[in-house]
């Protein structure tokens, strides 16, 4: 790869990062939620851009070095919780604390590289189990939804689709710009109308 073609990547990158941000953006502004609970912190970037728009954040990272680079990064922030450990695990005790609806954005998987992989590539059904054990209406956004193929622990997004509805039929779901997104249907109706 010549750097012509690695600032093209980056820059790409970065493109498609900043437009995931907005996404978040848009649903919060739209429903008013006021907790953002994502998994997969990586290296702090969604919830940088997010700090000033939520009352509360909590992020959930599995590789011990990438959580402590979080931590310290976050730790002069009051309302954000940056957590060590498995989303699919950790998410259990995140929800029973919740006491109204939040935006989860689930982008905690193995991805190769520095991220850390659990018993799991994608703890995605236990991360969703334990979203709907408190039904809240919460949005949840799954992202890389390219990867939902049916192998390496990820089930296909029909199946997704079905555990979801299963859970909670009054959710709309649908995939736009590689995010899986299951919005509350009387959110879509006064937010969205």
């Amino acid at each position: 790869m010549n750097i012509i073609e690695l600032i093209r990547k980056l820059i790409s990158q970065r493109v498609i990062r900043l437009g995931k941000q907005q996404v978040i953006r848009h649903y919060q502004r739209e429903a008013g939620y006021k907790i953002l609970v994502e998994t997969g912190t990586y290296f702090g970037e969604m919830v940088n851009s997010q700090k000033n728009n939520f009352d509360k954040i909590i992020s959930i990272e599995l590789d011990n070095n990438l959580y402590k680079r979080a931590f310290d990064k976050f730790k002069k922030y009051k309302h954000i919780k940056i957590l060590n450990g498995d989303g699919g695990e950790v998410l259990n005790d995140v929800c029973k604390e919740l006491d109204k609806p939040a935006i989860f954005w689930l982008d905690g998987h193995y991805s190769g590289g520095i991220t850390a992989k659990g018993k799991k590539e994608t703890p995605i059904c236990e991360e969703l189990k334990a979203i709907f054990k408190k039904n809240y209406n919460h949005i949840i956004l799954i992202d890389d939804a390219r990867l939902f193929i049916g192998e390496n622990d990820y089930p296909t997004i029909v199946e997704l689709s079905r555990f979801i509805k299963q859970r909670n039929s009054e959710y709309n779901i649908e995939v736009k710009e590689d995010i899986i997104r299951a919005v509350p249907k009387n959110i879509m109706k006064s937010h969205f109308a």
